[in-house]
């Protein structure tokens, strides 16, 4: 059912809402700190291992860092999204009250 153009719109009653506070990690930091360490293998994993005739150490730690780097950062978004799960549930219930004008809502 439409209102007439000239009548303002009636404010809704201001109702508490129920919400569930948690702290959350941030997302880039994971991801980053990830690809860190992925990287950090990589360079260690170049510089042990075997000698190759055909490619230097630095062309195989870039090749390594690339490869180590995406599986540290898949493996970080599992870590983040266990952690996460872990955060949502000890998190607590609350209540929120509305406040400032309804309109701008």
């Amino acid at each position: 059912m439409q209102q007439p153009a000239d009548s303002a719109p009636t404010p809704s009653t201001s109702q508490n809402i129920e919400v569930i506070v948690h702290a959350s990690p941030k997302f880039w930091p994971f991801m980053g700190v990830g690809a860190g360490i992925g990287i950090i293998i990589a360079i260690i994993v170049a510089i042990t291992g075997p000698e190759s005739a055909e490619f230097t150490r630095a062309s195989v730690a870039g090749f390594f860092a690339v490869g180590f780097g995406v599986a540290g950062v898949f493996l970080a978004g599992i870590v983040f999204v266990v952690v996460d799960r872990i955060t949502l549930k000890r998190g607590r219930r609350a209540t929120a009250v509305p406040t400032g004008d309804p309109e701008h809502s």
